[in-house]
This record gives C-alpha cells, sequence and structure tokens, in this order.
C-alpha cells in the first residue's frame, strides 16, 4: 500500500458552553439536526487539511477511513487532543493502537467528547486487509456510549463502518468511507438515529513533494460537504499543510508536523468565522 496517503439546568454551570451552542445555531448548525455520536476524523494531521483525510493511511485511519490501516507496517500508538473552539466542554480525546498480525492490521480505538453534564464515548475494533496490491478494506465495529445528567440515564448502542482504498493509477489515491452502516438508532429517542455518512475522496501525489487531496461528505440528514486539502514537504521529515471546507464547522484550516525517529507530532489550527479557533495535537508513536 503507497505511504501517502433540554432543560435549563442541563447547561446551567457552563454558561460560555450555552453561548458556543447558540452561536453555533446562528452559523447555520441546528441541534435538533443532529442526534449526537457524529462523525469526528481525528487527527491533527487530518485537521491541519480540512479533514480531507479519506484517502490517508496512518493511524488515524481507524476514524477516518479503517481501509488505511493496511498501510501500517509497525505496531502504532497515537494520542489526539482537540479543543474545539477553546471551550473545555466540547474537547475531544481520542487514543489509538494498531498491529500488523500476517497479511492482517488489527487496531482498538478510543473516543471521548463532552462534559460532567453530557458527554459522547466511541470505542471501535477495526480490521482491515490488503486484498490485491493496490486495493485495501477496512471494517470496523463500534461500541456507543453516551451519558446525560440528571434523570436522563445512560445509553449503549453498536454500529459499524466500512472503508475501501484504492490506487487505480500510479500516484493516484481514491477513499471511500461509511460511518453507520446499519442506520443505528439512539436508545434516548426511537426517532434519531446516529447519522449515517458517506465519504469520497481523491488524493494526488506529486513527486513524493506534495499531496493534494479533494473530498465530498454526505451526512444523509444534511448537505453535502466540500473539502480540499495540500500537505507539503519542504524538507524531509517536516509537513505544511492547510485546507479549506464549506462546512459549518471549519472553514478553513492550517498545521505542521514533524517526524523525530519512531514519533511524529502534529499540531494543526481550525476556523470558524463566529466561534474562531480550535487547536488540535496530536503524537504518533512506532514500536
Amino acid at each position: 500500500m503507497p505511504s501517502f496517503p433540554g432543560r435549563t439546568p442541563f447547561f446551567r454551570s457552563e454558561n460560555h458552553f450555552v453561548y458556543v451552542l447558540e452561536m453555533a445555531f446562528l452559523s447555520g448548525f441546528s441541534i435538533n439536526d443532529t442526534a449526537g455520536n457524529d462523525n469526528f476524523p481525528l487527527g491533527a494531521r487530518s485537521a491541519g487539511v480540512a479533514t480531507a483525510s479519506v484517502t490517508y493511511t496512518d493511524i488515524w485511519s481507524s476514524a477516518n477511513n479503517q481501509a488505511g490501516l493496511a498501510g501500517l507496517e509497525k505496531t502504532t500508538g497515537s494520542f489526539y487532543y482537540e479543543n474545539r473552539w477553546n471551550v473545555k466542554g466540547l474537547a475531544i480525546h481520542a487514543g489509538s493502537v494498531a498491529m500488523p498480525v500476517k497479511s492482517t492490521v488489527i487496531g482498538i480505538n478510543y473516543r471521548h467528547f463532552g462534559y460532567t453534564q453530557y458527554s459522547e464515548t466511541k470505542i471501535g475494533l477495526a480490521v482491515a486487509k490488503q486484498l490485491w496490491e493496490k486495493i485495501a478494506l477496512g471494517v470496523q465495529m463500534d461500541y456507543f456510549h453516551t451519558y446525560y445528567a440528571y434523570d436522563y440515564g445512560r445509553f449503549n448502542v453498536l454500529s459499524a463502518e466500512i472503508g475501501l482504498l484504492c490506487e487505480p493509477v500510479d500516484r493516484l489515491m481514491v477513499g471511500i468511507h461509511l460511518f453507520n452502516v446499519v442506520n443505528s438508532k439512539q436508545k434516548a429517542n426511537p426517532d434519531e438515529r446516529i447519522p449515517t455518512v458517506m465519504r469520497f475522496g481523491l488524493a494526488y501525489n506529486i513527486r513524493d513533494v506534495a499531496t493534494v487531496s479533494v473530498e465530498t461528505e454526505k451526512d444523509l440528514r444534511m448537505k453535502a460537504i466540500f473539502k480540499a486539502g495540500l500537505e507539503f514537504v519542504p524538507v524531509k521529515h517536516f509537513s505544511l499543510r492547510c485546507g479549506v471546507s464549506d462546512g459549518w464547522m471549519y472553514q478553513y484550516a492550517f498545521g505542521v508536523g514533524y517526524e523525530w525517529k519512531r514519533f511524529s507530532f502534529d499540531l494543526a489550527f481550525n476556523h470558524h468565522k463566529l466561534l474562531g479557533y480550535s487547536p488540535h495535537f496530536s503524537l504518533v508513536a512506532c514500536l
């Protein structure tokens, strides 16, 4: 595989949290449009290209497109933190570990979002395999746990993801990913479902110096989103990234990455015209 790739008391303790949600609503996002447990692309590398990363082959493929895990040759672990709009209650913590076993790569990943009054946790078990020389397939079983404060309780649900990567011509990657393929419902409200999200993207590598990626993302409940990103490697082990998106959450992004021995460090910032900047940081280690 090529290496490139409610109730008022519910929010009373965090007034700034309410303000952010209100601003998000004004910017075109309706809270009623989502049932929670959304598909969050993870990793600061992905964030640096405005999440146009469905074609990437790295450890964060465990969340972005499981087929990309098939490109890993060593056991790899990672940690990710996102401080969305610099609001503690909207932070995301995530971790992932993947290990090659003969011709298959097995991975497990964890993601936590929220604060003391409301939180979402996702645990995924992924399996990826190189089917042919230039085609890889990945599948993942997901366990979602949602916590509500007061008398709302806790709810659990299972779902699944599937992804495909191929290289139809030299240096051109095609990625397809489907999140929540079984259209799982939220236990809290049977009329609400975990979002079903489809992603399709292309990436072209230019002389191992730059990779240009374009992607469209379609949540079945909303209009399609277009994203584009550029990863540029001016010198060995150092990367510069930028990206744009017409989605509600981020308008543009930029980031950097540095590889040192068996470690890689990535830092990115996304910007929303009303809510401001969101910093992202991730650390990857090859064992």
